[in-house]
């Protein structure tokens, strides 16, 4: 058996490949200029489906494609979403991002740079289930004045339609500040216009992502690295909920980690809410003189966190992760880890278990994402060997 016969019959569906992998740096997650496919990231399609979102680099042009999952296990050809060629950016902790509201729309929010690190935070959407997109808009504002560091959006869609988009913005951060900010714009109508953007969170990781969700009573969750204003540069995780439709926000820190970095760690957190309302949180430290990749989770809506556990005590520099709540605390997780090459683990986390179940690997991959769609989990990760889409689905009901 060849290796691509071997991969089909590893995978059966989606992985997403790039160009070759870097040693994590101090620069905002910047990547190598070779072409080909970065930044992936995917979604449910509501449907049984799945949404593959990523950044096309070729001709010194970088655009975002978006592909959708068909009935046969392939994707249908990428469609570029960007109405103006070359208005996106690559960064490895940044891809663009993709929500779909209640009557199939798609939106997609990315970053793009008008300067080195610096842009404005890009929308379209699509209200033909992906066959095109209306030309893009800026969702924060001043996006015609000076160029300043805006990037690691997320997006949301509540119950009721709203459109939230967040930010890391840096349009106040004077030589002095040790963090930046985090912004909000909202949508009413569709992601026609958008609500005038503010300020919802201060002294926050300049280049950490950030993470949005939301339970079923319609709260609002945000997950941030922090940058504190003074005192030791303690890069510890913390998690802000909105009870009032994004208006206000009140943050606690999952875990004091005290790890101490005075530079980029490039390593966000990831969060998930699951059936029941209990938030999971997933993320990378270094406290001590071995790092970690811990999962903590949510004892209550006031969000008082548990003990985090680590849940894969032999790895070496497991910096990403993603992760899937499932319900009775079990999470479905997938993480990169760093020896001799990147590989991309993934298994299930049970609260009987003080380690994850390992249900697969890949060398040669990192910063894994994935998504659920009715029975079926789809994980998309950076392959370094050649551009090219591999595929992984996961059966739900084998967890």
């Amino acid at each position: 058996m060849n290796r691509r016969n071997l991969l089909q019959s590893l995978f059966g569906l989606p992985w997403i490949a790039g160009g070759v992998l870097r040693a994590q740096t101090h620069d905002h997650s910047a990547m190598s200029v070779s072409e080909g496919q970065f930044n992936p990231w995917v979604v449910s399609d509501g449907n049984g489906g799945f949404y593959l979102a990523y950044v096309q680099r070729k001709d010194s042009h970088s655009d975002v494609q978006l592909q959708r999952s068909t009935s046969n296990g392939q994707f249908s050809p990428g469609i570029r979403v960007n109405d103006k060629p070359g208005d996106a950016a690559v960064r490895n902790e940044n891809p663009p991002k993709v929500a779909v509201g209640p009557r199939g729309e798609i939106y997609v929010a990315w970053a793009n740079e008008r300067e080195r690190w610096k842009g404005n935070i890009r929308f379209a959407r699509s209200l033909d289930g992906g066959k095109s997109f209306e030309p893009s808009i800026s969702v924060n504002s001043g996006a015609e004045g000076a160029a300043t560091g805006r990037a690691f959006q997320s997006i949301l869609v509540d119950s009721a339609g709203r459109i939230f988009v967040a930010w890391i913005d840096e349009r106040n951060k004077t030589s002095e500040d040790r963090g930046a900010e985090i912004w909000m714009a909202v949508s009413e109508n569709g992601g026609k216009t958008f609500s005038q953007d503010r300020k919802i969170v201060s002294d926050v990781c300049e280049c950490c992502r950030l993470t949005l969700a939301t339970d079923r009573t319609g709260a609002i969750y945000l997950s941030y690295r922090m940058a504190p204003r003074s005192g030791p540069m303690f890069r510890d995780i913390a998690v802000a909920r909105s009870i009032d439709q994004g208006r206000t926000f009140r943050s606690r820190i999952v875990h004091q980690d005290r790890w101490e970095l005075n530079a980029c760690p490039v390593a966000g957190a990831t969060m998930t809410i699951d059936p029941s309302g209990q938030a999971h949180v997933v993320w990378f430290t270094q406290a001590g003189d071995k790092p970690k990749v811990y999962l903590a989770s949510s004892r209550d809506q006031d969000l008082s966190f548990g003990a985090p556990i680590d849940f894969d005590p032999n790895q070496m520099m497991a910096k990403h992760a993603y992760a899937i709540g499932l319900g009775e605390g079990r999470v479905f997780l997938a993480w990169d880890d760093l020896n001799e090459v990147s590989v991309v683990k993934w298994g299930l986390y049970t609260p009987a278990s003080p380690a994850v179940r390992l249900m697969g690997t890949i060398k040669g991959a990192s910063y894994p994402v994935m998504a659920r769609s009715g029975k079926q989990i789809c994980l998309v990760a950076l392959q370094s060997e050649r551009p090219e889409i591999l595929r992984r689905i996961q059966s739900v009901s084998t967890l």
